[in-house]
């Protein structure tokens, strides 16, 4: 995984070994979603699912020392090659909690013989909020929860049958 600051935008790529479709249904559907959308060690709780234009999800990562809540608004989803949401931190109640700033995030994904590259780039509302992310550890825990996407595609690669 690459990651890189530009101002006040976290842009986050990384190559997986899986055909386009494959990793954009891990991204849009739920039961799949599930799986893999936490660092390991964590667990994520799916509350809502709607990864669609005009849709929303809810849902909390569980780690050992605490619990994040968050809420995605879909502003745009075109499959295989483009989703577009704002991403919120969020009460246990499924409200926005705007003491914390929230994120305008596009997912980019293309395929090159049959491998799919992800570029995630995160547009925070000013310079200081995309620093405070990075101190706060963003990088370890994207790309930790990554590898957890990149596991959940080898074993539905490596199983016949599976869609």
């Amino acid at each position: 995984m690459t990651i890189e600051k530009k101002k006040n935008k976290i842009i986050f790529t990384r190559t997986f070994s899986a055909p386009i479709n494959k990793v954009f249904d891990a991204y849009t559907k739920r039961e799949l979603f599930e799986q893999w959308f936490h660092p390991q060690d964590a667990s994520v709780t799916v509350y809502d699912f709607n990864a669609t234009k005009g849709g929303s999800a809810f849902y909390a990562i569980q780690a050992p020392q605490m619990t994040s809540y968050t809420i995605a608004e879909y502003l745009q989803v075109d499959a295989p090659y483009y989703i577009e949401y704002l991403d919120y931190f969020a009460t246990s109640k499924g409200e926005k909690d705007t003491s914390m700033p929230g994120m305008h995030i596009t997912l980019n994904f293309e395929e090159v013989k049959g491998k799919t590259t992800v570029t995630s780039t995160s547009t925070f509302p000013t310079e200081s909020a995309a620093q405070q992310a990075i101190d706060m550890g963003v990088e370890t825990g994207m790309n930790s929860t990554l590898n957890q996407l990149e596991k959940l595609l080898n074993q539905r690669r490596n199983y016949a049958g599976c869609p």
